[in-house]
């Protein structure tokens, strides 16, 4: 029997070359061009930040997918250890990339919150600007948390309707599935990476909800 991580390998070789598929041919949006960044910046000071805990995917998924890999892996250091008056510059990072994800099932503009009548450089900005600002969305008066971006989805609606989910990301939430999903197909499920569940259990209800290693 493949255990859950087997899966999750395989199936991210896949991803990676669909997207490369993708690229090779066309976007929903030729004209979404990123910023440029053939220089690679220095690495990062000791003692500096390198990371923090918010959304998942966001950086490896949308920074550096169509430039050197070396210049791509800098970017992404530089988003996770930005501060949180640096997030907004890296909308411009994010637009093309999420144009490549909403060509995956072609059909363009069905991305969530993409503006499909809206000019190719302006169609991909509102996600953009939302996934740079990398803070969960959390309802504390809910009582049920199972669902990534189930806060700015109730929010960001037309019209804006409450949630009844908490929000936010708990240790037992495929997260990944439901960022993809909503990438490619506008709706929290449909894109698959095969890894259906980690192999420990965590919990939901006991500080630090985590299965010990």
């Amino acid at each position: 029997m493949q255990s859950c991580s087997r899966i999750f390998f395989a199936s991210r070789s896949a991803l990676g070359l669909a997207l490369a598929v993708v690229v090779a041919s066309a976007a929903c949006s030729s004209q979404v061009r990123g910023p440029s960044h053939d220089a690679t910046p220095p690495a990062p000071a000791l003692g500096a930040p390198i990371d923090r805990v918010g959304r998942p995917l966001t950086a490896n998924a949308l920074i550096g997918l169509m430039g050197p890999e070396e210049a791509g892996d800098r970017r992404k250091e530089q988003y996770d250890r930005a501060g949180r008056g640096e997030w907004a510059q890296f909308a411009a990072d994010f637009e093309p990339s999420l144009a490549l994800y909403d060509a995956f099932d072609h059909q363009c503009g069905n991305q969530w919150l993409a503006d499909a009548s809206a000019p190719p450089k302006q169609r991909y900005h509102r996600l953009a600007q939302l996934l740079a600002d990398d803070r969960l969305w959390i309802d504390t008066r809910a009582r049920a948390c199972h669902e990534l971006f189930a806060v700015e989805r109730a929010a960001l609606a037309t019209p804006p309707s409450p949630s009844d989910d908490c929000g936010g990301r708990t240790p037992t939430d495929d997260s990944v599935d439901v960022f993809r999903s909503l990438l490619v197909l506008g709706a929290t499920q449909g894109v698959d990476d095969g890894l259906g569940c980690d192999d420990r259990v965590h919990s939901t209800t006991e500080f630090p909800f985590l299965a010990a290693p």
